[in-house]
């Protein structure tokens, strides 16, 4: 899993010495965003970056090494997860799921078979939707 600093562009180096403040509200690019992409994150979600900016404590959690089991955790409850093509496409494997003849996998992919989770597809999903497909 990767941790904080650990990958440096310029763009990362530039936001973070631009905010000496070190915080997330008010800020067009909140702190804790620059961290998460200092870990090689590609995006972060609008959703994040807005409750951020409100102050909000939103958290980048890895509990799973596979990019589509990562996810922000609202204080709500909800979450957003992140998605990476790679990642998807290794449990798709793992779950011995087939593409059909428009690439896609018509019956899904199912849960990841390292941490069971089953929102692999990235996106925001509002606790009341947590445990469904």
């Amino acid at each position: 899993m990767s941790e904080k600093y650990r990958h440096f562009d310029d763009f990362t180096s530039h936001e973070l010495l631009s905010n000496p403040q070190l915080c997330d509200k008010g800020q067009g690019t909140p702190y804790s965003d620059v961290e998460d992409m200092s870990r090689g994150l590609c995006f972060i979600p609008g959703e994040v970056t807005i409750a951020r900016r409100r102050g909000e404590q939103v958290s980048f959690e890895q509990l799973c090494s596979n990019p589509c089991c990562w996810y922000w955790q609202f204080p709500s409850g909800a979450r957003s997860y992140y998605y990476e093509r790679y990642g998807y496409e290794q449990v798709a494997q793992a779950n011995g799921k087939v593409k059909n003849e428009k690439g896609n996998y018509p019956d899904g992919i199912g849960a990841c078979p390292i941490c069971g989770n089953i929102h692999m597809r990235g996106g925001y999903v509002p606790l009341d939707k947590m445990n469904e497909w």
